[in-house]
Formats: C-alpha cells, sequence, structure tokens
C-alpha cells in the first residue's frame, strides 16, 4: 500500500542524548549513592544541556526564516524524557539554554514559542543490559521521576503534561537483548508521535487560519525525546532504517521531520516490530559540535 504523505512541518523531533553522568568522571560515587543506579549529571553535563538547548532555538530560528514572509507558526515544544534523573535534568537544561538564547534575541527571532510542557516515558528508558545494571532497577523511578516534575523538584520551568499517555507504562524487562530494545524505541516513537500527527492530517492539510492581517499558519508542533546512548542508536535505526550509529556523544542532537504514514493499519503491539511506521527526513545525526568542535 502507498505511503500516506503528511503535512509538511507537522511535526519536527529532536533526539538528545542525556549530559555526563557523573558516576562516569568520579568512580567512587556509587560506592556511597543511596541509587547508585540513577546517577546525574555532572556539572559539566548541564553546561552540555544548556548549550544543546540554545542549538536547538538556533535550528528552529532557521527552520522559521526559511518557510519566507509572513507570521511565524505558533510552536508548542513537548519533551519527553527517559525516567532516568540525568535524562530529566538534561530536559531542564535544553529548555534553560533555549530561553536563554529566545531572551539574549530581545525580540528580534522569528519563533513563536507557545508553552512547553515536560512528560516521563518509560520506553525512553535506558537498555535493561546486564553490563549496566547487577539488578534491575525498581519500577518506582518512573512514579518518583513523575512526582519530581509534577513538584517542581526537577523542572521549575516548565509545565508537567499529567494527561501524557505514555507508550509503556514499566520499565523494560530485565535483561533486555538487542533486538528488543531496537523493536521498543520504533514503538516509542510511533506511538509517542502518532496521536500528534494523525489529528492534524485528518483536518485540512495546511489549511491556515484567517485572522486580520490574512492568513496566520497552522500550528506546529516540536517533540525533544531525551534518552540514552543506545537509543539514541536505536531512533536513528527508527527514522534512517540504516544501522551503525554507534557514536553518540554526550547531548548530541539528531533532528528528524516527518514526511509520511507507511500504510493505513493500525500501529503494530508495542515492541512487536522494529520497522517504523512513519518516514522521517533526517539531518544533524547525533551532532555533537556546539559541545566538542573536533566532532
Amino acid at each position: 500500500m502507498d505511503a500516506i504523505p503528511l503535512p509538511l512541518g507537522g511535526l519536527t523531533c529532536f533526539f538528545v542524548r542525556h549530559g555526563e553522568r557523573v558516576d562516569h568522571i568520579d568512580d567512587s560515587w556509587a560506592q556511597t549513592a543511596p541509587e547508585p543506579y540513577d546517577p546525574p549529571l555532572t556539572r559539566d553535563g548541564h553546561e552540555q544541556a544548556l548549550r544543546t538547548g540554545a542549538l536547538i532555538y538556533s535550528l528552529e530560528q532557521q527552520a522559521l526564516q526559511q518557510q519566507g514572509p509572513g507570521p511565524p507558526p505558533q510552536t508548542t515544544y513537548r519533551v519527553i524524557t527517559s525516567p532516568f534523573l540525568r535524562c530529566a535534568q538534561t530536559a531542564e537544561g535544553l529548555f534553560r539554554g533555549f530561553q536563554q538564547e529566545e531572551q539574549a534575541s530581545q525580540g528580534t527571532g522569528v519563533v513563536a514559542t507557545g508553552p512547553w510542557t515536560v512528560a516521563v516515558e518509560p520506553g525512553l528508558s535506558e537498555v535493561m543490559n546486564e553490563n549496566y545494571f547487577a539488578h534491575p532497577p525498581p519500577e518506582t523511578i518512573i512514579t518518583r521521576r513523575r512526582s519530581d516534575l509534577a513538584s517542581g523538584a526537577v523542572h521549575c520551568s516548565m509545565r508537567h503534561d499529567d494527561a501524557y499517555v505514555p507508550a509503556r507504562d514499566c520499565l523494560p524487562e530485565y535483561p533486555e537483548g538487542f533486538q528488543s530494545m531496537l523493536a521498543r524505541f520504533v514503538s516509542t516513537l510511533d506511538y509517542t508521535t502518532s496521536a500528534l500527527v494523525e489529528q492534524p492530517a485528518r483536518q485540512e492539510a495546511g489549511a491556515g487560519v484567517a485572522d486580520c492581517s490574512g492568513v496566520r499558519p497552522s500550528p506546529r508542533s516540536v517533540v525533544i525525546l531525551v534518552t540514552h546512548g543506545a537509543g539514541v542508536s536505536a531512533l536513528l535505526w527508527a527514522t534512517t532504517l540504516k544501522p551503525g550509529f554507534n557514536d553518540v556523544p554526550y547531548c548530541c542532537l539528531t533532528r528528524a521531520r516527518i514526511v509520511s504514514r507507511r500504510k493505513s493499519q493500525p500501529l503494530q503491539p508495542f515492541g512487536t516490530s522494529r520497522i517504523p511506521a512513519y518516514t522521517w527526513d533526517v539531518d544533524y545525526r547525533a551532532y555533537a559540535s556546539h559541545i566538542n568542535p573536533r566532532l
């Protein structure tokens, strides 16, 4: 069955790996930490997240400038993060870095920013590899992170989206093999983006909204998925169908823009397919020159 085209600009996804984690620079940290399975970011990790948020702002500026004259569309930003602390902290840094660049532009930018929301997605969790975890992490990491987000303990600037329906509501099975992990991320991408794409696609594709100045462009949706190294590699597979993305530095960034639905059948049951439901236009693949110019 032929692919189903979707409105251009209907959805942009950014995939971001978390910043530098403390146990990767301090071997003794885990020996005394109450939750050694859930390390926070280092100071450098927080700075990496800020720089990546600033990069997202710059890329958004460029994308909207290329749309030509006229008022920019209102853009809504949804941050969807792994329940692990380092990812939630990275998500906060992304927002702050974006916000700082927006404020520095002093109104000269073209990004018409709507509200930012943040939600927890267990489907974006770290791969449950026995080399990473001697024992499976507790499921309470999910409820704790949601509580942290709702109370502002991690994110004081973004609203917790308590209406978000996760693609998966529990941690992956332990131990988790590579093929299972790959199928998990394919399903997570399909499920977390389908609700944002299907409804606008069923409406008048690309139709503007009339106002007193003429036609206002249809709203844009940007989704920022914050996950782990293996997760970024898996999401690159899900959007390019090309293997081999093993070099995914801290806070590297990938941009993927929705193109079409492969076929009209319902999504496959979660974790049962390694073939994504959508096709994507991908650039800035695991880009990290904003962190280290040599990369």
